[in-house]
């Protein structure tokens, strides 16, 4: 089976990964993009960065034309002016020059020193603003967004991607510099020296050497990404298949096993020789271009020398103006091997470069409206000719329009099959999702200046913060942070006291295990509260939503991942903390919404609500509540 598809008319293997110029080009672009971003932020750094560097390569360039200077002079004892580069100078003492070249190395020594350190600067502020800025959008996005990546990967690009992107800024964007500065100065240096045709001929060579030492990186780069994807899958399939190893054995296919992944293998193989062929190939061609270039250039100034009729001028070109030259071309030798780590640390910074912005880039639909109306207490949550569909499957109705009003004070429950769209309707409320069509409308009192009125407005259009702060929600899966009982339940209400969350914690009937621990309240719950069994941890939850106090409450089954006995106990912390709060549950027994006042059934496929009313309402009418209730889906 192919592993290619066809995206915008390119052809991209199935890791998206399309490697013709255009494509690497627009990395290239993000990644600029995303240096000059963290320039903005640290102007001061990042200049000192290019200025110095510039400054470290020319200093470098000019200390040879110095050393010759020096050698000029003493083999022209008495003379009154020498020639330095397109001038006369009048500076004819050798130790006058000896002195210059001395503090020249020192100004090299200062600038590679402040080159190094505000490179080191500017890498460490590249990674933490970028750091920042992923976990402030990862903060400020949808949902949805997470459903769509998995944390690890996310975690991976936060760290792992950001280390990468400042270590390619440390490889690759002062290298250019340096490189670019080096070979420029060199060349101009030759032309002011009269060397015009070795400066021609250097930059004709440099061009075509890089230029095909570029396509030659191109091409193996696209056989090295081939070859991973050819080991990636052989991974996979590998993993998959020890994993599976009892299907194989009771299926007596060990033969077949065995001959498949050896065929994968070799395709990995052929990949894998195709890339090590490409990479020797490139490194073969940069040591041929350093290794002709010196040479080359003697041979030049032999021929020179040759065709020279003034045998004192013919002297000074191989005494004089050939080690000048000499050393340039070692300089720009030196450019030329940093060449493969330049370009291979691109390429990584590039490929970390797009794989954060594919975090920082998408912007989150749901807004957290900060000047927005601000609630201060919620009466009634009213869904008025609500529809919902997925963003990412748009086609496909999870809830029909739907009209319901949870007024003040009072418990409901959807009940249904899996897929009806109950916990839909929990993400609804907490605005997890905007719908689809419709609105909700939010009644109660709302902050106006120094006022205090009885409003309603549209969910979308009102402070997020505020509203939230308003409820509760107690999920399947408790969020546990990694910190002390004090932590965790604080989240709730950041300003509350120790005695504030203790008693929060003894309506929970959490008090008593939690002083029963060594530490205490300063107990350490580790991550995702490991230290604590699952009726424990929603325990925590349900204190967090004592001490937060709010006026709607959402249970989302939070009592399905639960044993019976557990579930007892847990049920009737939830009927406590229910007790006088406008309370939506989602509900998978019949246990946990025997007692509500109204109870909503939905119907499988988008068919939205078939059914409504009480428990005794319900269970004495035929329809679809009594066929889940007999079919035991509600015990």
């Amino acid at each position: 089976m192919s592993n290619n598809n066809l995206q915008n008319g390119k052809q991209l293997n199935k890791h998206g990964f399309d490697v013709n110029l255009e494509f690497s080009w627009k990395k290239m672009g993000v990644f600029i993009r995303q240096i000059f971003e963290s320039a903005k932020e640290n102007k001061l750094i990042f200049w000192a960065m290019c200025l110095f560097t510039m400054f470290d390569a020319i200093v470098a360039t000019f200390l040879p034309v110095f050393a010759t200077m020096m050698i000029s002079a003493i083999t022209k004892p008495g003379a009154e002016t020498l020639n330095f580069l397109a001038w006369e100078v009048g500076l004819t003492e050798w130790t006058a020059w000896l002195y210059i070249t001395l503090a020249a190395l020192v100004l090299l020594l200062l600038s590679e020193y402040v080159v190094n350190w505000s490179i080191a600067q500017f890498s460490l502020h590249v990674e933490i603003n970028q750091r920042q800025k992923m976990l402030i959008r990862l903060a400020q996005q949808d949902v949805d967004f997470f459903f769509d990546h998995v944390s690890g990967n996310i975690l991976t690009r936060l760290v792992g991607d950001t280390q990468s992107l400042a270590f390619g800024i440390q490889q690759f964007f002062t290298n250019i510099i340096y490189f670019l500065t080096g070979i420029t100065m060199s060349v101009v240096i030759m032309l002011l020296s009269g060397l015009w045709y070795v400066a021609v001929i250097l930059a004709v060579y440099m061009f075509l050497s890089i230029a095909i030492a570029v396509v030659i990186f191109i091409q193996s780069r696209r056989k090295l990404i081939t070859a991973f994807d050819q080991k990636r899958d052989v991974d996979q399939d590998m993993t998959d298949r020890i994993s599976n190893i009892s299907l194989i054995k009771s299926s007596g296919l060990e033969e077949y096993e065995i001959e498949r992944i050896e065929e994968l293998n070799e395709k990995y193989n052929r990949a894998g020789d195709a890339a090590i062929t490409w990479s020797a190939i490139l490194t073969q061609w940069i040591q041929v271009t350093a290794s002709l270039m010196m040479p080359m250039f003697v041979i030049i100034f032999c021929i020179m020398f040759a065709k020279e009729s003034d045998l004192a001028a013919g002297i000074e070109l191989l005494s004089v103006k050939m080690p000048l030259a000499q050393v340039l071309v070692s300089f720009v030798i030196g450019a030329i091997a940093m060449l493969i780590p330049t370009l291979r640390s691109a390429t990584r910074a590039q490929n970390a470069a797009q794989r954060i912005s594919e975090l920082t880039d998408p912007i989150p639909t749901i807004k957290p409206n900060p000047e927005g109306p601000i609630i201060e207490k919620i009466n009634s949550i009213a869904f008025e000719n609500v529809q919902f569909a997925y963003p990412k499957k748009p086609e496909k109705t999870i809830l029909p329009k739907m009209n319901i009003v949870f007024e003040k004070g009072k418990s409901y429950a959807f009940v249904g099959e899996t897929g009806s769209g109950k916990s839909t309707v929990a993400k609804l409320l907490l605005r997890f999702y905007m719908p689809t069509e419709g609105k909700i409308m939010v009644e109660g009192k709302y902050k106006n200046d120094e006022s205090v009125s009885k409003q309603s407005h549209d969910l979308n259009e009102i402070n997020l913060p505020a509203f939230l702060n308003k409820v509760g929600y107690v999920e399947q899966e408790p969020q546990i942070l990694f910190g002390d009982f004090f932590e965790n339940i604080r989240y709730a209400k950041f300003d509350a006291t120790d005695e504030e969350i203790m008693r929060a914690c003894k309506k929970a009937n959490l008090h008593d295990f939690i002083i029963s621990l060594k530490d205490g309240y300063n107990t350490i719950l580790g991550q995702r509260g490991f230290l604590l069994s699952g009726g424990q941890k929603q325990r925590l939850v349900i204190a967090r939503v004592f001490l937060k106090n709010p006026d709607f409450l959402i249970l989302d089954e939070a009592t399905s991942a639960l044993d019976n006995i557990v579930e007892k106990e847990i049920q009737a912390e939830l009927d406590k903390l229910m007790k006088g709060r406008t309370s939506v549950t989602i509900a998978h027994r019949l246990s946990t919404i025997k007692n509500v006042d109204q109870i909503i059934v939905l119907g499988a496929n988008g068919k939205g609500i078939v059914q409504q009313g009480s428990y005794e309402e319900l269970i004495s009418t035929p329809g679809r509540f009594k066929k889940l209730y007999e079919a035991g889906l509600m015990n």
